[in-house]
């Protein structure tokens, strides 16, 4: 009896483990983003079906929804610096939060240095 009692416990507990491990936050429809985004001293970024334009790169994204809100998930670094919008390959990507769900009008991008601040892009593209 203790050995199917453990074999059940370790069962539970490994799909417990699978469940955490293979879902992440809630996805959103990947065009609710589309559209262009400027922002007066540092640019423009172009969300398209999945695929950002930046300071003249792709980066790939997904969007997704926590309790905060919706975000724009990048695979690579897209912040804000000094008057410009930075990519970083390789390093810790940010959530780009947008401001509604449904229709965005707004994303957000930070400054990840000490003392950095956020840096608000608007949706120019009249969608």
């Amino acid at each position: 009896m203790s050995k199917a009692v453990g074999a059940i416990v370790v069962t539970v507990v490994l799909a417990a483990w699978a469940y955490i491990a293979l879902t992440g936050e809630p996805r959103l429809p990947i065009n609710i983003a589309n559209g262009s985004y400027s922002n007066r001293c540092c640019g423009t970024v172009i969300f398209a079906n999945g695929v950002m334009t930046v300071a003249d790169q792709r980066v790939n994204y997904v969007v997704e929804e926590d309790k905060v809100g919706p975000y724009v998930l990048p695979k690579e670094y897209v912040g804000a610096s000094n008057g410009r919008v930075i990519v970083r390959s390789g390093s810790f990507p940010l959530k780009l939060r947008l401001d509604d769900p449904a229709h965005p009008q707004q994303v957000e991008l930070v400054d990840d240095a000490p003392g950095g601040k956020a840096y608000f892009f608007v949706r120019g593209d009249g969608s």
